[in-house]
């Protein structure tokens, strides 16, 4: 095929004149030119006199022909078949049948097979010669605008999805002919809701057009780059050395994506996540290649550090096991499946508990225990964690009321809020309407939110966190001294407590910096009049150095695991022992109040 359709039919233009009469040769060569001439057009006309001669140069690469016009009885071919062997060389070049005074069913036929127009010898003059090929040559251009607009994304100009599928098919079918390598990338922006959500949807599309702007520009030119839908792009790269130069083409897309930086003065800052999917080693369909890539992708997202992944069979593994998850999780949230397990948080002096922290179990239909570390991430990535978190909002409500009803000490209770929800402009409101609606005192429920959540957008999690502090609920950072928040902005969140990370508490005893480093945290909050509570406790040195430094709260092994409400509601009608051997005890509000002026007057 060598027709690039680049000519202008005002200008310059190719045409290929397939004709055997000498004589209707010789006057369709006149009208030609005379036709072009008078719209102040020049052409490049190429005669001959067979199907044979009209193959061999449409099938020349240094050759480039606007249109055909095709006589239907020439010696080696008669009929349609003369338009079908031209077809079979170039099925994308515009043709005009050159018809007898009694081919008119021919001609007929012929436009039904593709032809584009057909003029009668008896009548070729100049004007009804050029009129059909400059018809028919505008009609092909159109052809291929409206082609190249339905495979084109309309927001960034790159391939769209049913052409990068087209591509992807061709280049899997022309490696496994070649024995090439070549690799499907597919990537996600990491934030992208947040910018739509916190800069408006215009920012959103202007990010998306730079970063196909990105991947246009500096991917090789043999590289088909497409967006998929959303904020996913995908790239086929081909003609690979090995499958580590999809790697190099991954980290250099990271890289470019990093080097966007902030965005409008906010603190959002754009990466990438991608997953690998290289053939030959992945001998796979497109699809299931698409799916591949997918799931790899899906990994490097949940890599702190966002590193490219490949896919494997582990990810198959793991990627079925998620699609169980994501099969299960709102049936079992309505279905009772999901329940709260409580960890006691107490005073760093005497040991008396001061607080439960709510922990979110699942149990599956084959009574299999499902960590959070596995469904959270899923709940957040599907749009479930807003009934998640409502649920475990609710159940710490119930969990309040009965220990009334049992005439048992109210103890506040500590339930953590996953970033993605905390970004939710109703979070606030749907928390305090639960609150409100069990009739629970707001002082009893605390919310932790993670250091690395806030700073993520520190403006909406203020914004969110304010609310919930100004209706009594406790706003506590969770992993403090792992998210890198400025002083600036802590003095401004509406903060009680401070976590000290359990990083910090399992090194404090041999790494000298971690001890000063908790020493400086809680220096820190007494200034600025937050608690703190440090996680991880799991021996009594960790527990007294942590209360030697001035640590107000400790939580972790050491006193308890956590605890199922059966248990935990049995221990508390008992004295409130959660483990054997251990000092700790539930204290009444009043005890609760003496324990804290006690560990403030000796701090």
């Amino acid at each position: 095929m060598n027709n690039n359709n680049k000519s202008a039919v005002s200008g310059r233009f190719s045409v290929l004149l397939v004709e055997d009469n000498p004589g209707d040769r010789r006057l369709a060569e006149f009208a030609l030119m005379q036709g072009a001439e008078a719209e102040d057009a020049s052409c490049d006309l190429s005669p001959v006199g067979s199907l044979k001669e009209a193959k061999r140069l449409l099938e020349d690469d240094d050759r480039v022909f606007d249109i055909v016009l095709l006589d239907l009885g020439l010696p080696d071919a008669k009929g349609i078949e003369t338009l079908g062997g031209l077809r079979d060389t170039d099925p994308d070049i515009p043709v005009v049948i050159l018809t007898g005074e009694s081919d008119d069913l021919l001609a007929g036929e012929a436009l039904k097979h593709g032809a584009s127009d057909y003029v009668e010898k008896s009548e070729l003059g100049a004007r009804s010669l050029w009129r059909a090929v400059r018809y028919a040559i505008e009609r092909k251009r159109h052809e291929h605008e409206l082609m190249r607009l339905a495979k084109t994304d309309a927001l960034t100009g790159v391939r769209n999805r049913r052409a990068f599928f087209d591509i992807l098919e061709r280049s899997l079918e022309n490696a496994r002919r070649t024995d090439l390598c070549f690799a499907v990338l597919m990537i996600d922006i990491n934030g992208f809701k947040q910018v739509n959500d916190i800069l408006g949807h215009s920012a959103g599309d202007d990010l998306l057009k730079t970063i196909a702007g990105l991947l246009t520009t500096q991917l090789r030119r043999t590289d088909t780059v497409a967006r998929l839908g959303g904020d996913e792009f995908a790239v086929i790269a081909t003609n690979l050395k090995s499958p580590n130069s999809a790697l190099e083409i991954a980290e250099k897309i990271r890289r470019s994506v990093r080097e966007i930086g902030a965005l409008k003065d906010s603190s959002l800052r754009p990466s990438a996540s991608i997953g690998i999917a290289v053939y030959p080693d992945d001998n796979s369909p497109a699809d299931v290649l698409v799916s591949h890539a997918d799931t790899a992708m899906y990994r490097s997202k949940r890599d702190p550090a966002g590193a490219a992944y490949y896919y494997d069979e582990a990810m198959h593994r793991e990627a079925v096991h998620r699609h169980k998850i994501k099969t299960n999780m709102i049936s079992d949230i309505k279905g009772g499946k999901f329940y709260l397990d409580y960890q006691p948080i107490v005073d760093a002096t005497t040991h008396g508990i001061v607080g439960l922290e709510g922990l979110a179990r699942w149990k599956d239909a084959d009574d299999k225990i499902i960590a959070p570390s596995e469904f959270i991430p899923i709940a957040e990535e599907c749009g479930w964690i807003s009934t998640l978190g409502a649920w475990l909002i609710d159940e710490a409500c119930k969990f309040i009321l009965e220990m009334e009803e049992a005439s048992l000490p109210a103890i506040p209770i500590s339930i953590n809020v996953s970033p993605v929800q905390c970004r939710e402009p109703g979070f606030a409101l749907e928390v305090t309407s639960t609150i409100l609606r069990h009739g629970v005192d707001p002082a009893l429920i605390n919310i932790e939110i993670t250091e690395s959540a806030i700073m993520q957008d520190i403006e909406t999690a203020s914004r969110s966190l304010r609310l919930l502090k100004d209706a009594g609920l406790g706003v506590h950072i969770d992993d403090f001294g792992t998210g890198y928040s400025s002083l600036s902005h802590l003095k401004d969140l509406p903060l009680n407590h401070l976590k000290v990370d359990r990083s910090f508490v399992s090194e404090m005893m041999n790494e000298t910096g971690s001890r000063r480093i908790v020493a400086a945290v809680a220096g820190l909050a007494k200034t600025l009049d937050f608690k703190t509570v440090a996680e991880g406790v799991e021996s009594a040195e960790q527990a007294q150095a942590l209360a030697d430094l001035g640590i107000d709260y400790l939580q972790g092994y050491y006193f308890s695991r956590p605890v199922s409400v059966a248990h935990l509601k049995h221990c508390l009608a008992n004295g409130g022992c959660i483990n054997s051997g251990k000092s700790a005890r539930i204290l009444s509000l009043s005890d609760r109040r003496a324990s804290r002026a006690a560990a403030e007057s000796n701090g």
